[in-house]
């Protein structure tokens, strides 16, 4: 069974005479596109015109870039010690900085038009009305637009500033390496590998992964440091000096999420963290422990005798539970999910130089995607595995929109994979025998806990980082202690006092994504979002089924309030957040024997 990507149909190679032409082709287009805009727009010209033809111009350059960087940001994901890869996405970035001055002169001109013009503009021109979104947003963003020139300085300094810094963290954490010894002999582990051990039947080799880990990040610790505090420092000052309140405040704007909304969320799972903390009180009494003493490095443990008989899943085995789960939820998403494996889309080889993350990236000029893994037969790994084919099922929703018209905001993202989760794994429950479905459960509610507990403590401390870092860098103490503080906001007494090591921050590579700030509550979000919208489809069965395609088909094009109220859901009503946690809580109650 072959577990690495086919990316022939992107570009054989490098030195492919495709990808050598269309990076003359994009450069090309980005120079273009650039004086056009230094000439066209100020020149008299009608509104829908000049909107017109820098849309036109605009996808079309977009539509060469994004194919030429999405290949290079694959051989690196798939190697981070590929240089070539390395080097080429930091010369197409600067090659397109032509397209993204441009922007920024289109976008500031957008912003002088009047909202008026703007509506009659687009109602004459049905290509307009096709990104009348898109325009809209556009007009209200420029406010947070610096001068052209102070932008096009930012855009420049960043590429050897914040994104250096990101790709420094990435290679040091790809190559991280750590001596541990198990059953009497030692072998070294990358720290992909180390996490992976988490989920280990043996509590001996969960732990002395844990202890190696917390070592192997103490180890970088001074260099992850600085790296944190570069982009999180840089991010603080841009977004200050474009007009943001923070860097939250830029988060939800891009989201398309209002505060309302994420206030509303965040006020339901705090007031549902005693019912994560009475399950992981539960977790610890079923694995030998005091209730209320789970060690931090057993959170992910297997429980009961089921995960240790069934043993490791084979990669064609996770193949075919992903297809048969999808399919009894709609032929089209089984059928996508067969073709996602037999065209090999995804990487899932576990190896060295290979980052321990799940990504899924769209390469929409060629209506496909690739997504990357490492597969090691976890039960975690077959979710790992829906939840990205989710995203790329999102994208493909998407096919026949223009490239401006395909962006829609991280939460919504989220929530489309993280149905594809659940929807495998409530089918799974239904079918297996009880002491297997029980570990599934169990494996739901970890999993759960993850999304909602664990990342409310990294939404603590990305918002702790960001209001210390104003007084200046924070010293690996500091950020040491910001993690515990953190870590105890959202675990309260459930975990073992003192099993949490300091070094989480440097684990979490969210921190360090140059631009993507607060790659957290987009997750929670998307798990209750998803619940939610799991109940509707209990309730309303097939009838579900086109309306949920419909509406992840209208996702780019609206806010996430607006594309709520295609399914009926409010929200900003703490209710609508509540039912999706009282969900989690009735598995809960199972679980721990109320149910």
């Amino acid at each position: 069974m072959e577990l690495t990507w086919d990316l022939d149909p992107i570009y054989p190679s490098f030195e492919s005479e495709q990808f050598q032409q269309d990076r003359v082709r994009a450069e090309t287009l980005a120079g273009e596109l650039n004086r056009w805009s230094a000439l066209q727009m100020n020149n008299g010209q009608a509104a829908a015109g000049v909107m017109e033809e820098f849309l036109t111009q605009y996808n079309a350059y977009q539509h060469i870039y994004l194919r030429l960087f999405s290949y290079a940001e694959l051989r690196f994901s798939a190697d981070s010690g590929n240089v070539e890869a390395v080097n080429l996405m930091d010369e197409l970035e600067e090659a397109g900085y032509g397209a993204g001055e441009a922007l920024v002169s289109f976008s500031k001109w957008l912003g002088r038009v009047s909202a008026d013009e703007l509506e009659r503009s687009i109602r004459s021109s049905s290509y307009l009305e096709q990104h009348g979104f898109y325009l809209r947003g556009l007009r209200s963003q420029s406010q947070h637009l610096l001068s052209e020139e102070g932008e096009a300085v930012l855009a420049r300094m960043q590429a050897t500033g914040s994104k250096a810094w990101e790709r420094l963290y990435m290679r040091t954490l790809s190559t991280l390496r750590a001596d541990v010894e198990l059953d009497g002999v030692t072998r070294s582990y990358t720290l992909a590998e180390l996490r992976n051990l988490v989920y280990d039947p043996d509590p001996a080799v969960r732990q002395a992964a844990a202890e190696a880990e917390q070592e192997a990040c103490r180890s970088v610790a001074e260099q992850s440091a600085a790296c944190i505090n570069a982009v999180s420092g840089e991010a603080a000052a841009v977004y200050g000096l474009r007009g943001y309140a923070s860097p939250l405040h830029k988060v939800l704007d891009a989201s398309r999420m209002d505060q309302e909304t994420l206030d509303v969320m965040l006020q339901a799972i705090r007031e549902s963290l005693p019912v994560f903390q009475r399950y992981y009180a539960r977790k610890a009494e079923r694995l030998g422990y005091a209730a209320g003493q789970l060690p931090f490095w057993d959170i992910f443990a297997p429980v009961g005798a089921a995960e240790s008989s069934m043993g490791r899943i084979p990669y064609a085995e996770a193949q075919a539970m992903i297809i048969a789960g999808f399919s009894r939820f709609s032929p089209a998403l089984g059928g996508f999910a067969r073709k996602v494996f037999e065209q090999r889309w995804i990487d899932a080889e576990p190896r060295s130089g290979k980052g321990n993350f799940g990504m899924c990236v769209d390469i929409v000029p060629i209506g496909e995607s690739r997504i990357i893994t490492s597969f090691q037969g976890h039960y975690m790994d077959v979710s790992v595995l829906a939840h990205e084919i989710g995203h790329a099922y999102h994208s493909s929703r998407l096919a026949g929109h223009t490239m401006v018209n395909m962006d829609y905001p991280v939460p919504i993202a989220e929530t489309a994979s993280i149905f594809c989760e659940s929807l495998m794994t409530y089918e799974l429950l239904m079918s297996l025998p009880a002491e297997e479905a029980d570990t599934m459960l169990e494996r739901s509610l970890s999993d759960a806990g993850y999304y909602i507990v664990d990342f409310y403590a990294r939404y603590c401390f990305e918002s702790g980082l960001y209001a210390r870092r104003l007084s200046g860098p924070l010293s690996v103490e500091e950020l040491n202690d910001l993690m515990l503080e953190s870590m105890v906001a959202a675990y309260g007494e459930s975990i073992l006092p003192g099993s949490v090591h300091p070094y989480q921050w440097i684990s979490k590579a969210g921190y360090y994504m140059a631009g993507n700030e607060f790659l957290n509550f987009p997750y929670s979000f998307g798990l209750l979002f998803s619940k939610g919208l799991y109940a509707q489809y209990k309730k309303q069965g097939k009838v579900f089924v086109n309306r949920y395609e419909q509406f992840l088909s209208a996702t780019s094009t609206r806010s996430i309030a607006d594309a709520a109220k295609l399914m009926d859901i409010d929200v900003h009503s703490l209710a609508f957040w509540q039912e999706a946690l009282g969900f989690i809580a009735g598995d809960v109650d199972k679980f721990t024997g109320r149910g």
